[in-house]
């Protein structure tokens, strides 16, 4: 399947994501791999300014919510994903490819399913069962923001949105989920109803 024409703007987030060579988890102890996506994360802000609202690191991939004020998202992803593949690569001492793919994005142009795409980030922990809530999942900016912790690189919360953890926590059914997880598939997210 042909890659999606990039969309560059500077009025809507995207929400980017990439995934480790075939699903297989990082090879490092997650503290470090959290540092390494820290450490590339302030390098690619120092040249691309960029507006992050949430980073989540999973075993294997990350979710990304993220607006570039001067439209150059490609840019900003080519930094961060080269650093941070390089840093893998380098202090796990492996020589083969460390992402299975280009990074993934979907722009996210309306407040609502900002406002879903936003919870379904912070859930990943607790659909994957490694914590009961997002706020104590400790590769988040949830967990830092909840705890008035400081991260090396600059992200802007969302106060309306974090502040409220009773609809950080409420789960989306598997039906809801799929329908955001499809939906992120698209350049333009919206909503993919399950037929069934």
């Amino acid at each position: 399947m042909p890659r999606k024409p990039l969309i560059r703007t500077d009025l809507y987030y995207y929400h980017v994501t990439t995934r480790a060579n075939h699903k297989t988890w990082f090879q490092l102890p997650m503290d470090r791999v959290w540092q390494i996506c820290i450490n590339s994360l302030v390098l690619a802000q120092s040249k691309h300014p960029a507006i992050i609202s949430q980073f989540v690191l999973m075993a294997n991939h990350y979710h990304l919510l993220i607006k570039t004020p001067q439209s150059d998202i490609d840019k900003f992803m080519y930094i961060f994903n080269k650093e941070f593949s390089t840093q893998l690569r380098s202090q796990s001492m492996m020589t083969n490819r460390m992402f299975g793919s280009n990074y993934k994005w979907s722009l996210i142009q309306n407040q609502n399913y900002f406002n879903n795409v936003f919870r379904y980030i912070y859930q990943n922990p607790l659909r994957a069962n490694l914590t009961e809530r997002c706020e104590d999942y400790p590769y988040s900016t949830c967990y830092y923001r909840k705890r008035r912790l400081c991260l090396s690189f600059e992200f802007t919360a969302i106060d309306e949105l974090e502040s409220d953890l009773e609809y950080l926590n409420s789960v989306y059914g598997d039906d809801q989920a799929l329908g955001i997880r499809k939906g992120l598939r698209k350049a333009i997210f919206s909503y993919v109803f399950h037929r069934g």
